[in-house]
């Protein structure tokens, strides 16, 4: 079964502003960057999970797809916003490091944007999304251990070679670009803000970018209505809020299927999702799984683990401040590994 962790009420944190210019030009990407292959959002009806999130029937569930998008994951959002702010700034090139999503992301905006990137990814990264960075034109350095360890590295190059790092969580243009950006379609593709948004966390930066435009949207004092998800595995952000402090690195307890949300979450992004977001909840892995195998079969479509989390969570049933009204599951990302595309859960 799932565990469901609220925000603590009074927790005692401060967020950093995100800079006001990150949030310019964001209400349509896709006529921003013609050349980029961007996809608006698609939002569907998923009636056949109303009854497993509410047994009541009173919540009706909504799957926003970005598992569609170019290069298979929501991410490219944030690259081509951050990517485009560096380039306005005089940077040809940039170093990331990412589990692949944020890599794929960072190596396509990059080749759109006419600039060069090298991204750090663990030594176990998948081949289906290290193959993805390298065909977008890349470079690749693996590096011993997992995600935490890849991203030192990648800090530490980008300091010796005073390159401009881009961080999947910690820069701003990034959180905008992911969350707010997906926030302002689902608005527009809705007609109005959705009651409830539940997105998987990793490094907090969907999640606080979605929360800044719901509130942006509905003014001082509207409620927290994005929830997270995340594997038993790998819990920073919940084990973050236990703590009522940042967990900054964190190796995952068992292998998961939700490698794109190992790793810890930095102090700055837990301040800013803690004080954004309404909850967490932590899924086994044997119910992302579960999960992964529904939609496959449902929709006849592949999402990874990370993006599953959701889905998991609906299958075992909505926190109870979530139901009722119209919930958003952001589907995140199909870039499974082969061994994942085969799981045969218990």
């Amino acid at each position: 079964m799932s565990r469901h962790i609220p925000v603590p009420v009074g927790l005692a944190l401060h967020a950093d502003p995100v800079a006001p210019e990150a949030f310019d030009d964001l209400r349509d990407l896709p006529r921003r960057f013609p050349g980029s292959g961007l996809r608006p959002l698609a939002c569907v009806r998923a009636p056949w999970l109303d009854a497993l999130a509410d047994g009541s029937g009173g919540t009706r569930i909504h799957l926003a797809l970005e598992n569609l998008q170019t290069t298979g994951s929501f991410k490219v959002r944030g690259a081509l916003c951050a990517l485009d702010a560096l380039r306005r700034r005089g940077a040809a090139r940039v170093v990331a490091a990412s589990a692949g999503n944020h890599g794929a992301g960072i190596a396509h905006a990059a080749r759109v944007l006419g600039m060069r990137a090298t991204v750090f990814v663990p030594a176990g990264a998948p081949a289906s999304k290290t193959s993805r960075i390298e065909g977008e034109g890349a470079v690749i350095v693996r590096v011993p251990g997992g995600y935490d360890a890849a991203e030192a590295a990648a800090r530490a190059a980008a300091e010796r070679e005073s390159l401009p790092f881009v961080s999947p969580y910690d820069d701003d243009h990034v959180l905008a670009g992911n969350g707010a950006s997906l926030g302002f379609e689902l608005i527009r593709g809705l007609d109005r803000v959705p009651d409830a948004v539940v997105v998987p966390i990793g490094g907090g930066g969907l999640a606080a970018g979605l929360a800044l435009a719901l509130a942006r949207h509905e003014g001082v004092g509207a409620p927290r209505r994005v929830w997270t998800v995340q594997s038993e595995a790998c819990a920073a952000f919940a084990l973050s809020l236990a703590r009522g402090e940042a967990l900054e690195t964190l190796e995952a307890s068992a292998r998961t299927l939700a490698d794109g949300l190992e790793g810890g979450i930095s102090a700055r992004a837990f301040a800013r999702a803690a004080c954004s977001v309404a909850g967490v909840s932590v899924v086994s892995e044997a119910a992302i799984g579960r999960a992964m195998q529904l939609v496959r079969t449902r929709l006849e479509m592949q999402i990874e683990g990370s993006s599953a989390t959701v889905v998991a969570l609906a299958m075992e049933g909505l926190p109870s401040a979530l139901r009722g009204g119209d919930a958003v599951l952001v589907l995140t990302g199909r870039n499974a590994t082969e061994t994942h595309r085969d799981l045969r859960p218990e």
